[in-house]
């Protein structure tokens, strides 16, 4: 399916031959679409695994093959058209909408029927669940682009994360991430997220790949004060994690090497390994009385 208008005409055909057996022409004056049109449509419904069958001007979906196989992004984007459905204003539409996925659903196996149902149950509990919707589009999205994100909070702390994975139990949802800089997993309630958006859109992509991100401990952290070209990335009681924007490099690891155990680079890796290795060097030099 090439663009979002065939992509709307070619649902739309696929919604009337699941439902019965359809007449070619009855489709065509519905839809507004050429014969030409219909017959590429069902060309690009066929490409997508499903089986048709011709009855002389009439055509119907008989089952898809047995290689068809719903993702866990597959279910939840059903899940996710199904519960916005019950929102709408026209009930008509949520049932033939609804009657029509739960279908397409059982031409999958039960295993993913029923983990559609329980998203859908879990999505309609939500609270916000409308205001919830757009974060979890975007957020799978991401996950299926391999993307890096920016996050902002409630609590006003700005993180660069890899989503994972979407959590959900009765009372909540949480965005699962990967923490590149730290080599560790996080994780936030969805309700604490103001924005999340991918860095290569954004304005700090250039700062960001261009950042060297450090650790500092104990009282240092407490009593540490931010140069010109840094900014506070994350503040806990006996730690600070900080991002330096410095185009040179030696003058910052002159100043972290007085730190000494007290500071440690995060990220970019290299520059970790390259820190590591001055560091190793100043103590070889030490004991071997330079």
């Amino acid at each position: 399916m090439t663009n979002k208008s065939t992509d709307k005409n070619s649902i739309k055909i696929l919604y009337e031959l699941i439902k019965k057996y359809s007449n070619k022409d009855e489709i065509i004056e519905k839809y507004n679409i050429k014969s030409g049109a219909f017959f590429k449509h069902l060309t690009e419904i066929k490409h997508a695994n499903f089986e048709i069958i011709k009855d002389g001007p009439y055509y119907k979906i008989k089952a898809f093959s047995n290689n068809f196989n719903l993702t866990s992004l597959d279910t939840s984007l059903i899940a996710h058209l199904i519960t916005l459905s019950y929102f709408s204003s026209s009930k008509k539409r949520t049932k033939n909408l609804t009657t029509a996925l739960k279908k397409i659903l059982l031409f999958s196996s039960k295993e993913k029927y029923d983990e559609t149902l329980n998203k859908i149950e879990l999505f309609k509990k939500t609270k916000n669940y409308m205001d919830y919707s757009n974060k979890i589009s975007a957020f799978e999205e991401f996950i299926n682009k391999n993307k890096i994100t920016k996050i902002m909070t409630l609590s006003e702390k700005t993180y660069i994360l890899k989503p994972i994975k979407i959590k959900r139990n009765e009372s909540n949802i949480y965005f699962h991430f990967y923490d590149e800089i730290k080599n560790e997993n996080k994780t936030i309630p969805i309700e604490d997220i103001v924005k999340i958006i991918p860095i290569d859109e954004s304005k700090d992509n250039i700062e960001y790949k261009k950042e060297i991100i450090f650790e500092l401990y104990g009282r240092l952290a407490k009593s540490y004060v931010l140069k010109e070209d840094e900014r506070l990335i994350e503040k806990q009681a006996n730690k600070i994690v900080v991002a330096n924007s410095s185009s040179d490099k030696n003058i910052l690891f002159k100043r972290l090497l007085r730190y000494d155990i007290l500071c440690r680079i995060l990220f970019p890796k290299d520059v970790t390994k390259e820190f590591q290795n001055l560091i190793n060097d100043s103590l070889q030099k030490l004991k071997s009385g330079f």
